[in-house]
């Protein structure tokens, strides 16, 4: 993803003036582990937060490459990692999102399905939004028989502040189509998304 020069520069004046309130907390920031803390930081930011326009065309580009359907069952990617950031304190936020999908005459990759997840995760967006994002992506632009979206999240807004419960996940879904109208369908796919992780190859 290209670096937004502009964005770049602006996150990079604000990290300048937060590394002074670092200062009025009584640390030495001329220490030399502190050089070019500013620019390194506004990367790393920008690096959670990506331009949306640029998103909007990898996703367009993504969905355009589709397989006739000869599969017409469950596609499921599960366990998918992706990052994103809160958008109420702007601190990171681990994903583990699962999608699944009933194809009606066409099919998507399987690396794409995770780079979906990936794509769309990168922003400040609330985890309730990014599921019902993705559930909306794979059931309209794949116009499937239904899609469902189950994501566990690691936030550091509570891990690592306020209430401090690191040991905590927020969990979303979202459903559509058949995976609504279904409870069987739903179920199987909560069944298999949550079915402990154990070892492959």
């Amino acid at each position: 993803m290209e670096l937004d020069r502009n964005a770049l520069a602006l996150f990079t004046a604000g990290y300048r003036q937060i590394l002074e309130g670092i200062a009025a907390l009584g640390f030495d920031i001329t220490d030399a582990n502190f050089a070019d803390t500013a620019a390194r930081a506004a990367k790393g930011l920008h690096e959670l937060i990506h331009d949306q326009k640029q998103v909007h065309s990898q996703v367009e580009a993504l969905l355009s490459k589709t397989f006739p359907a000869k599969y017409t069952e469950m596609v499921i990617s599960k366990h998918n990692t992706a990052f994103g950031v809160c958008p109420h304190h702007l601190l990171p936020v681990v994903y583990r999102v699962s999608m699944a999908y009933i194809p009606t005459d066409k099919v998507l990759g399987l690396s794409k399905l995770s780079r979906l997840g990936r794509l769309i995760a990168r922003g400040p967006r609330l985890q309730e939004d990014l599921t019902h994002e993705l559930a909306d992506i794979l059931f309209h632009n794949l116009q499937s028989q239904g899609s469902a979206v189950y994501i566990e999240g690691l936030h550091m807004c509570m891990a690592a502040r306020g209430v401090g419960a690191h040991e905590a996940r927020l969990v979303t879904s979202g459903v559509r189509g058949v995976f609504l109208e279904q409870q069987a369908t739903r179920e199987e796919f909560i069944k298999l998304v949550t079915a402990p992780h154990g070892t492959f190859l």
